[in-house]
């Protein structure tokens, strides 16, 4: 097995992190958002088929995450090896030692 650079783990982490976050935020404001249509769902008779198109969104959502992550943790390598080449090289450049050697 290759060396790895563990700042790509520490990226990998603190995307994983990020995912979490976001996944969690989309379902607080999906039970907020229909927490506060309940009654207005329920005087349309749309109760049910919102309830069930909410969890889809959700479940999709959610899916579509854990695959992006999945993903990400088969192939970091490659993935955060250009961003960490191109971090290196931006770094380079601005402490004056130019990105050419």
């Amino acid at each position: 097995m290759l060396h790895q650079d563990p700042r790509i783990s520490s990226m990998f982490r603190r995307d994983c992190a990020a995912a979490a976050f976001a996944v969690l935020a989309v379902w607080l404001i999906y039970a907020f958002t229909f927490w506060s249509m309940w009654q207005t769902f329920e005087a349309a008779h749309l109760l049910v088929p919102m309830a069930i198109l909410g969890a889809v969104v959700l479940f999709l959502n959610t899916a579509s995450t854990v695959a992006m992550i999945r993903h990400y943790g088969e192939d970091k390598g490659a993935i955060y090896g250009t961003d960490i080449y191109y971090l290196d090289q931006i770094r380079e450049v601005r402490q004056g030692r130019g990105a050419v050697r």
